[in-house]
């Protein structure tokens, strides 16, 4: 009964720990981007998708998620000043999409998150 009960609670934490282990975030297109300029991430089961503005100036980015045609999904475009972030179901492979909605070239980056809920 005891080797049991040890193997069961073995089990689970192995369960648990796996599942944490396998949160995943993953930067994509880093670098510097034009005024109107995109870029597409990795294809995952998205959760989230974050952008950021690297160059600390605060000017507006976007993101929105897309599906293996290129069409956004819902919720749609997200922007914000220096950074912005939307989340996502995680039942559909989507790629995260981020876009220079500022008059000047910025140094950029995304990053998707996959296997854990949204931050």
């Amino acid at each position: 009964m005891l080797l049991a009960l040890a193997l069961a609670g073995a089990l689970v934490g192995f369960l648990v720990a796996s599942q944490h282990a396998s949160a995943t975030w993953t930067n994509y297109c880093i670098g510097w981007q034009p005024s109107g300029g995109e870029c597409e991430g990795p294809a995952h089961n998205l959760t989230a998708d974050l952008v950021y503005d690297d160059t600390g100036s605060g000017s507006w980015v976007c993101e929105v998620a897309v599906d293996r045609y290129g069409n956004g999904v819902s919720p749609g475009w997200a922007c914000g000043g220096g950074q912005t972030e939307e989340c996502y179901p995680g039942w559909q492979t989507l790629r995260g999409l981020i876009y220079n909605a500022s008059p000047y070239w910025l140094y950029m980056n995304g990053t998707e998150v996959y296997n854990q809920g949204c931050p």
